[in-house]
C-alpha cells in the first residue's frame, strides 16, 4: 500500500471511531453534563444522578437528585447540605433527616418533599457541599449549585415541597 493510502486510511479509520464513539451516549446521561442539570458521582455501586439544591433568598432549601445502589441493597441513613461561603469555604452542615432502603439496582428520587432544609447562608449561583451515608458504612460527597427557586425549571417543584 502505497504511503497517501495508508494516511487516508488512518483517516477514515479515525474518523470512524470518532463517530462510533460519539454515538455511544447519543440519547443517555452524560457523565460531563452541566451543574444545571446537576452533578454526577459514581462511587462504588453507588451512582448520585443529578443532585443539587434548590433555594430562595431566604435560605430555605430543597435536595434534588436520584440515589441508585448497582451492587447491593443499602439504605440512606443521613444527609446534610453545607452552604458555600463568599470566601470558598463551607458553613456548617444542614442535617435532613431522610432514611430511605435502596434495593439493588434500583433509584430513589428526591423530590424536595423529603429534603427541606434552611441554611440562610446559602447564596444563589455559589455552591453546596452534599455528604449522603449509607447503612453500608459509605459516604458519598459532592459539591452541588444553588439554583434559584424561580428557575423555571425548578420553581413548580419548589412550590410543591414547601407548600
Amino acid at each position: 500500500m502505497s504511503k497517501p493510502m495508508r494516511r487516508v486510511a488512518a483517516v477514515v479509520a479515525t474518523l470512524a471511531l470518532t463517530v462510533t464513539m460519539s454515538a455511544c451516549t447519543q440519547g443517555h446521561w452524560v457523565y460531563d453534563s452541566p451543574p444545571a442539570a446537576g452533578v454526577q458521582v459514581d462511587d462504588g455501586g453507588i451512582k448520585l444522578r443529578n443532585f443539587l439544591v434548590v433555594a430562595d433568598a431566604e435560605g430555605e432549601g430543597i435536595l434534588l437528585g436520584g440515589i441508585a445502589s448497582r451492587d447491593e441493597a443499602t439504605k440512606v441513613t443521613g444527609v446534610t447540605v453545607a452552604a458555600e461561603a463568599k470566601d470558598g469555604s463551607f458553613g456548617q452542615p444542614q442535617q435532613i433527616a431522610l432514611s430511605d432502603d435502596i434495593h439493588k439496582g434500583a433509584t430513589i428520587y428526591l423530590l424536595g418533599d423529603t429534603t427541606k432544609f434552611n441554611d440562610p447562608g446559602l447564596e444563589l449561583g455559589h455552591l453546596a457541599d452534599v455528604t449522603v451515608n449509607f447503612s453500608t458504612g459509605q459516604t458519598v460527597s459532592l459539591e452541588v449549585p444553588v439554583m434559584s427557586s424561580e428557575h423555571p425549571d425548578f420553581a413548580k417543584a419548589f412550590a410543591e415541597a414547601t407548600s
